[in-house]
């Protein structure tokens, strides 16, 4: 991968405002390209996406540990 790189994060987690507003957190210094939100069929949880542009492999990879500290996530790629 060159960096800089357009990367996008995804993320699954409880279906409250509480996770969304947790997951805008990671982003707040980031200029956000795109956001995605689906929730699941049964309304339980919601997958978000959130595309931004990362300058190295270092700030990939903090995005991804402040990403697993989210409370009520299920699942990230």
């Amino acid at each position: 991968m060159e960096y800089p790189a357009r990367f996008t994060y995804k993320m699954m987690g409880d279906d409250t405002e509480s996770f969304r507003d947790s997951v805008n957190a990671v982003f707040v210094m980031k200029e956000v390209l795109e956001t995605q939100e689906r929730k699941s069929s049964s309304g339980k949880y919601v997958s978000i996406s959130v595309t931004v542009d990362v300058e190295d492999y270092r700030e990939l990879r903090s995005i991804y540990e402040m990403i697993s500290q989210i409370e009520g996530l299920k699942y990230h790629l």
